[in-house]
């Protein structure tokens, strides 16, 4: 009898997501900060649902829900060249939507991908600002 494992990194599936992930730099609140502030050509990806995002996001974050990442294609409409600086982050280690998104980047040849493990729920608690629509 063969019995097959899944180890994808989906929110539901995995109850807490990795602190670090092989090709990405994991950052923590303060790293963000210098990284927005000297790093113009960051990009910084929401990972999380709709409801999430509109309630407080990180300034000049593009929402893209890490389930939206089905091919190379749609994270290139985004990021087109695979050197820019991106940032991926979601509402923390229980959420793991930054971590699967993180790890598809890497899986494509993203380059230079940083990984805020702790997401919302460090940033909330150090009190940062947050963009709300």
């Amino acid at each position: 009898m063969a019995v097959v494992v899944s180890l994808g990194l989906n929110s539901a599936a995995q109850a807490e997501a990795p602190l670090e992930i092989a090709g990405a730099k994991t950052v923590d609140a303060a790293a963000v900060i210098d990284l927005v502030q000297s790093n113009a050509a960051l990009v910084i990806l929401d990972n999380r649902k709709e409801v999430d995002f509109n309630a407080g996001h990180i300034q000049g974050a593009t929402r893209l829900i890490d389930t939206d990442l089905t091919s190379p294609d749609v994270l290139a409409a985004v990021v087109p060249a695979k050197d820019t600086p991106v940032l991926f982050y979601c509402n923390g280690l229980k959420c793991g939507r930054a971590a699967a998104a993180t790890t598809r980047a890497v899986e494509w040849g993203y380059t230079n991908i940083y990984y805020y493990a702790k997401g919302m729920e460090e940033w909330r608690a150090e009190d940062l600002p947050v963009d709300i629509r």
